[in-house]
Protein backbone atom coordinates (compact mmCIF):
# COMPACT_ATOMS: atom_id res chain seq x y z
CA UNK A 1 0.00 0.00 0.00
CA UNK A 2 2.82 2.42 0.82
CA UNK A 3 4.16 1.94 -2.70
CA UNK A 4 0.92 3.33 -4.12
CA UNK A 5 1.13 6.39 -1.84
CA UNK A 6 4.81 6.83 -2.69
CA UNK A 7 3.79 6.87 -6.34
CA UNK A 8 1.21 9.58 -5.57
CA UNK A 9 3.88 11.71 -3.91
CA UNK A 10 6.28 11.20 -6.79
CA UNK A 11 3.56 12.01 -9.32
CA UNK A 12 2.68 15.25 -7.50
CA UNK A 13 6.38 16.09 -7.33
CA UNK A 14 6.76 15.60 -11.08
CA UNK A 15 3.36 17.07 -12.02
CA UNK A 16 2.27 19.42 -9.24
CA UNK A 17 -1.16 21.05 -9.36
CA UNK A 18 -1.36 24.83 -9.01
CA UNK A 19 2.37 25.20 -9.68
CA UNK A 20 3.47 28.58 -10.98
CA UNK A 21 2.64 32.16 -10.12
CA UNK A 22 -0.23 34.61 -10.45
CA UNK A 23 -0.03 37.93 -12.21
CA UNK A 24 -0.64 40.67 -9.61
CA UNK A 25 -1.65 38.49 -6.64
CA UNK A 26 -3.43 40.01 -3.67
CA UNK A 27 -0.94 38.31 -1.37
CA UNK A 28 2.52 36.79 -1.81
CA UNK A 29 3.85 34.50 0.94
CA UNK A 30 7.32 32.99 1.07
CA UNK A 31 9.29 30.88 3.49
CA UNK A 32 11.45 27.88 3.96
CA UNK A 33 13.29 25.43 6.12
CA UNK A 34 16.85 26.70 6.56
CA UNK A 35 18.03 23.30 7.80
CA UNK A 36 17.22 21.38 4.61
CA UNK A 37 16.97 24.20 2.05
CA UNK A 38 13.35 23.63 1.02
CA UNK A 39 11.70 26.90 -0.03
CA UNK A 40 8.16 27.75 -1.09
CA UNK A 41 6.26 30.81 -2.24
CA UNK A 42 2.50 31.18 -2.65
CA UNK A 43 0.58 33.73 -4.71
CA UNK A 44 -3.00 34.18 -3.55
CA UNK A 45 -5.95 35.96 -5.10
CA UNK A 46 -9.05 36.49 -2.97
CA UNK A 47 -12.65 36.69 -4.16
CA UNK A 48 -13.61 40.36 -3.82
CA UNK A 49 -17.07 39.57 -2.47
CA UNK A 50 -16.39 36.70 -0.07
CA UNK A 51 -12.76 37.35 0.90
CA UNK A 52 -12.03 33.65 0.36
CA UNK A 53 -9.19 32.17 -1.68
CA UNK A 54 -10.26 32.21 -5.32
CA UNK A 55 -6.91 31.30 -6.89
CA UNK A 56 -3.61 30.10 -5.51
CA UNK A 57 -0.31 29.07 -7.05
CA UNK A 58 2.95 27.93 -5.51
CA UNK A 59 6.53 27.64 -6.61
CA UNK A 60 9.87 26.93 -5.07
CA UNK A 61 12.30 24.14 -4.60
CA UNK A 62 12.25 21.22 -2.28
CA UNK A 63 12.05 17.50 -1.86
CA UNK A 64 9.27 15.32 -3.23
CA UNK A 65 7.37 15.30 0.07
CA UNK A 66 7.34 19.07 0.48
CA UNK A 67 6.35 19.71 -3.13
CA UNK A 68 3.57 17.09 -3.04
CA UNK A 69 2.23 18.51 0.23
CA UNK A 70 2.39 22.08 -1.10
CA UNK A 71 0.49 20.98 -4.18
CA UNK A 72 -2.21 19.39 -2.03
CA UNK A 73 -2.40 22.27 0.42
CA UNK A 74 -3.27 24.63 -2.46
CA UNK A 75 -6.32 22.48 -3.13
CA UNK A 76 -7.13 22.32 0.58
CA UNK A 77 -7.28 26.13 0.98
CA UNK A 78 -9.27 27.04 -2.12
CA UNK A 79 -12.58 28.53 -1.09
CA UNK A 80 -11.42 29.15 2.49
CA UNK A 81 -11.05 32.48 4.27
CA UNK A 82 -7.76 33.58 5.85
CA UNK A 83 -9.37 32.87 9.23
CA UNK A 84 -10.28 29.31 8.21
CA UNK A 85 -6.77 28.71 6.88
CA UNK A 86 -5.18 29.70 10.18
CA UNK A 87 -7.22 26.95 11.85
CA UNK A 88 -6.07 24.13 9.56
CA UNK A 89 -4.09 21.47 11.38
CA UNK A 90 -1.36 19.05 10.36
CA UNK A 91 -3.99 16.33 10.70
CA UNK A 92 -6.07 18.05 7.99
CA UNK A 93 -3.13 17.89 5.60
CA UNK A 94 -2.09 14.37 6.58
CA UNK A 95 -5.63 13.20 5.92
CA UNK A 96 -5.37 14.51 2.35
CA UNK A 97 -1.89 12.98 2.02
CA UNK A 98 -3.28 9.62 3.10
CA UNK A 99 -1.59 9.65 6.51
CA UNK A 100 1.58 8.24 4.96
CA UNK A 101 4.10 10.73 6.24
CA UNK A 102 5.93 9.10 9.14
CA UNK A 103 9.27 10.78 8.68
CA UNK A 104 10.28 14.20 7.43
CA UNK A 105 7.20 15.78 8.91
CA UNK A 106 8.70 19.27 8.62
CA UNK A 107 9.02 18.73 4.87
CA UNK A 108 5.33 17.87 4.65
CA UNK A 109 4.25 20.78 6.84
CA UNK A 110 6.35 23.57 5.30
CA UNK A 111 3.66 24.79 2.90
CA UNK A 112 0.89 24.66 5.49
CA UNK A 113 3.07 26.51 8.00
CA UNK A 114 3.95 29.27 5.52
CA UNK A 115 0.29 29.69 4.53
CA UNK A 116 -0.94 29.80 8.13
CA UNK A 117 1.69 32.28 9.32
CA UNK A 118 1.23 34.45 6.25
CA UNK A 119 -2.55 34.48 6.64
CA UNK A 120 -2.17 35.50 10.29
CA UNK A 121 -0.09 38.51 9.23
CA UNK A 122 -2.55 39.33 6.47
CA UNK A 123 -5.54 39.10 8.83
CA UNK A 124 -3.87 41.55 11.23
CA UNK A 125 -3.54 44.23 8.54
CA UNK A 126 -5.17 43.29 5.21
CA UNK A 127 -4.95 46.81 3.83
CA UNK A 128 -1.18 47.01 4.25
CA UNK A 129 0.02 43.41 4.04
CA UNK A 130 0.61 42.21 0.50
CA UNK A 131 3.91 40.40 0.90
CA UNK A 132 4.98 38.19 3.81
CA UNK A 133 8.44 36.73 3.37
CA UNK A 134 11.03 35.04 5.50
CA UNK A 135 8.67 32.65 7.24
CA UNK A 136 10.68 29.76 8.70
CA UNK A 137 9.58 26.41 9.95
Amino acid sequence: MKDIYSEVILDLYRNPVNFGSLEKPDLHLAGGNPLCGDEVAFDVRFDAETGKVAEIRFNGQGCAISRAAESLVTELVKGKSPEEITHLTPADLFEVLGNIIETRVKCALLGLHVLKEGMRAYRNDPQQTHVVAGIKI
